[in-house]
């Protein structure tokens, strides 16, 4: 795993913090160019597990019901360690070789892409989800497949979804 790449002593990327140990919103960058960012979490997340970080600095495990106009501009990014319920620890917004959390079938280097699943923080095949759920900025490097939540590796280039007109 990588190391932060700045003056920020004390970070942990892949750790939590019962207390904040800097600011929420804060940067790191990586020695392997990843970039993530400093947030409390709302529940309990596992490792790949996707958020959406709000502008308070707070990140919830990301749910299509949250792909709204209303999220739009909002940060998404993947917990690469296990961060406990109303603890601080880092989340990658953009890196290589970052884990994300799948579900059914994600097959590395598909041109269909990923999506956003239904079930919280999880990523699967574009195709077995609805308008509106694609995953830009996700590339799976690493395919899994199996029915239930598995790990998969992935570059995150700031993901985000795009939501149709009205």
């Amino acid at each position: 795993m990588p190391t932060v790449n700045s003056s920020l002593i004390g970070a942990n990327l892949t750790g939590s913090d019962s207390t904040a140990l800097f600011a929420l919103g804060t940067v790191a960058d990586a020695t392997d160019g990843g970039r993530y960012q400093y947030v409390e979490v709302t529940s309990t997340l596992v490792t790949g597990e996707l958020v959406l970080i709000l502008p308070t600095g707070t990140a919830k495990a990301l749910t299509t019901a949250q792909l709204t106009g209303g999220s739009q501009g909002q940060m998404i990014a993947a917990a690469q360690g296990q961060i406990n319920q109303s603890e601080f620890g880092w989340v990658a917004t953009y890196g290589r070789n970052l884990y994300v959390l799948c579900t059914g079938t994600v097959t590395a280097l598909a041109s269909g892409g990923a999506a956003f699943s239904a079930n919280s923080g999880r990523l699967e095949n574009a195709a077995a989800v609805g308008v509106g759920a694609t995953a830009f900025g996700v590339w799976i490097t690493t395919s899994a497949s199996v029915a239930t939540a598995s790990v998969a590796r992935a570059t995150l280039t700031f993901p985000r979804s795009v939501q149709p007109l009205a």
